[in-house]
């Protein structure tokens, strides 16, 4: 398989997904587009504001407490977005968008993956690991060698793929083995229980040698039935 030729210009990114801001570096370009003018900076800011002063007055105390207490900035969004959408606290406060809950569930689903396992390593910290350069380690992503994801403005690499000298053993077949595309939908597949393995994740019995067992089981992720 082959990664969408129109993300291969794309180059691998140089920090941790989150609220730090990310190092800039030949493995990474920025993306040719202006940036947002102060009054439009200033409108989103105010609206949302609004919108999050709703979404507050009507939280339960003890979950603005725990959204308060969220270890960033982000965090603390996403938690009060999360109670927004169970509470209908936001446009309809009757009634929550349907549309708006499924994005703040995949939202949080992608959220969950990145933190999962150690988490993402940007382009320069797995290439450090492999003991290669960022653009060797963008060569591999090209050529379906290593799980990457997709963060909006470049890539980086879950954790849980790395072994102690390299990759794991067995990354590079299981990749072969897939199906989908997605690289969302493989990483979930990596660290849920899978019906065919008995409900063990893939990512703990790879660990363990059995790389024919999560091959077989990721050549049958996302069939139509397949668990």
């Amino acid at each position: 398989m082959t990664t969408p030729a129109g993300t291969r210009r794309r180059r691998g990114r140089a920090s941790h997904f989150g609220d730090n801001p990310p190092k800039t570096g030949p493995e990474r370009s920025r993306r040719a587009e202006p940036g947002p003018s102060k009054d439009l900076v200033e409108a989103f800011v105010q609206r949302t504001g609004r919108a999050l002063t709703r979404i507050a007055e009507r939280m339960p105390r003890d979950r603005l407490l725990a959204a308060v207490g969220a270890s960033t900035d982000t965090d603390v969004l996403f938690s009060s977005l999360r109670d927004a959408a169970a509470i209908g606290a936001e446009i309809l406060p009757d009634k929550p968008n349907p549309l708006t809950e499924a994005f703040l569930r995949g939202s949080e689903m992608k959220r969950e993956m990145l933190k999962a396992e150690g988490g993402a390593l940007s382009a320069q910290q797995l290439a450090d690991h492999l003991g290669i350069t960022p653009q060797g380690l963008g060569r591999k992503r090209e050529r379906n060698q290593v799980f990457w994801l997709d963060v909006g403005d470049g890539y980086v690499y879950p954790a849980f793929q790395i072994g102690k000298s390299g990759l794991l053993r067995g990354i590079s077949e299981v990749l072969d083995a897939f199906s989908v595309e997605d690289p969302w939908m493989r990483v979930n597949f990596m660290l849920t229980g899978d019906a065919r393995l008995g409900g063990k994740r893939p990512i703990d019995l790879l660990r363990k040698g059995k790389i024919d067992e999560v091959v077989a089981a990721a050549a049958a992720y996302g069939e139509h039935g397949a668990a």
